[in-house]
């Protein structure tokens, strides 16, 4: 049992650290879709907010419907109050470390008051950042992964040697 749950522990880590590439890579593809809104629809933020939301999954999709909605209710809060308050809860529903979170907090609390051309530079600039992220990712992910993996596992070889 000892082996089984420290092995499952290291699965687990293993397959956060996937979810979170996963995720990085929707968020790239949230920030192309943005972008292409932005350039050639020419639609409000809002409305480009609650279209790339039904192209998205979970827990993308929630998180981009309720900043849309909210934004289109006119309730008096800045795009940065929302974007903050909504990525509060999306916390809890994603696999993405809180760096990675600073950074899509820090895009969305710029995009609100910039004009479309400076909205797209941001994208872009944000966009290059996150580029480079995931390359680094998408490098170290699989020895991560194993060295989980291995870890969990040893480590409940380990610890049933000790006990026994």
């Amino acid at each position: 049992m000892v082996i089984s749950a420290s092995g499952y522990l290291g699965f687990y880590y293993s397959s956060r650290v996937r979810r979170r590439l996963t995720q990085m890579r929707t968020v790239r593809q949230i920030l192309y879709m943005l972008k292409g809104e932005i350039s050639y629809s020419a639609s409000t933020l809002p409305e480009s907010l609650e279209t790339i939301s039904g192209k998205t999954d979970r827990p993308f999709r929630g998180f981009l419907e309720r900043v849309a909605q909210r934004l289109g209710n006119l309730e008096g809060q800045t795009m940065e109050q929302i974007w903050r308050q909504e990525l509060q809860t999306f916390r809890r529903e994603t696999s993405m470390k809180p760096q990675d979170l600073e950074e899509w907090e820090s895009l969305g609390a710029r995009l609100g008051y910039l004009d479309r051309s400076m909205q797209l530079k941001l994208i872009d600039l944000f966009l290059l950042q996150w580029e480079e992220k995931i390359r680094y990712l998408e490098k170290e992910s699989r020895s991560i992964c194993r060295l989980y993996q291995y870890m969990g596992i040893l480590g409940g070889l380990l610890l049933t040697v000790m006990l026994v």
